[in-house]
């Protein structure tokens, strides 16, 4: 380093942490979002690995701390309105955590979904899953990498060991319902999924 210069060719975290004037620990954790680094600390390590164009080596962080930085997001598609607004939700909190994602779907087809499943394996370090073959015996089971922290998407299992995020679809037929006859519609059609389908036969419930 010469005059304040560092080589841009070879920037480590070693340069980062020398010209913050922190440990290279620090530096790994600012850079990782570790809670335990002082707000002002970490601003300061990440204007200047910005400055001096650092950018973490991924495999290296990865075989160091075991983490891919990577979260798994596996739907039924991604091309309609609601798959395309959930998407865009979970891009923006995961741009926000400094996380990728990498994300598949299955096109309705329960073994690509299980396929899909399955080579998420060592691939991230967490799971979003939007699956309509959940309450199948033994799919989410024979799947689910173990051990991996996974979150079901509008899922409904009366018992299983996995946090679930889901929309009250019986709540939200039952309020449709009730506006169009507080306005005075009488005869109202209604068109249902398949009832296989653990939110079409919810929807329906709130519609009777």
């Amino acid at each position: 380093m010469e005059g304040g210069e560092v080589n841009k060719a070879a920037i480590t975290i070693k340069d980062v942490a020398r010209e913050a004037r922190v440990s290279v620990a620090t530096v790994s954790r600012a850079l990782n979002g570790h809670e335990n680094v002082a707000e002002p600390v970490r601003k300061l390590v990440l204007e200047v690995a910005a400055r001096l164009r650092y950018t973490p080596h991924a495999a290296a962080r990865s075989l160091s701390s075991r983490r891919t930085n990577t979260i798994g997001v596996v739907l039924p598609d991604l091309y309609g309105e609601f798959f395309s607004e959930l998407m865009r939700g979970i891009d923006g909190v995961a741009r926000e955590r400094r996380q990728h994602l990498l994300v598949s779907s299955y096109h309705g087809d329960q073994e690509q979904q299980g396929a899909a499943l399955r080579a998420m394996r060592g691939r991230v370090d967490g799971l979003l899953v939007l699956s309509p073959y959940a309450e199948s015996p033994g799919f989410l089971t024979d799947n689910l990498p173990q051990s991996l922290p996974t979150v079901l998407i509008n899922t409904y299992l009366p018992e299983q060991d996995h946090p679930v995020l889901s929309i009250d679809d019986h709540a939200g037929a039952m309020a449709m319902t009730r506006h169009l006859l507080d306005v005075g519609h009488r005869r109202i059609a209604f068109i249902s999924g398949p009832d296989l389908n653990y939110d079409a036969r919810e929807r329906l419930r709130g519609f009777r």
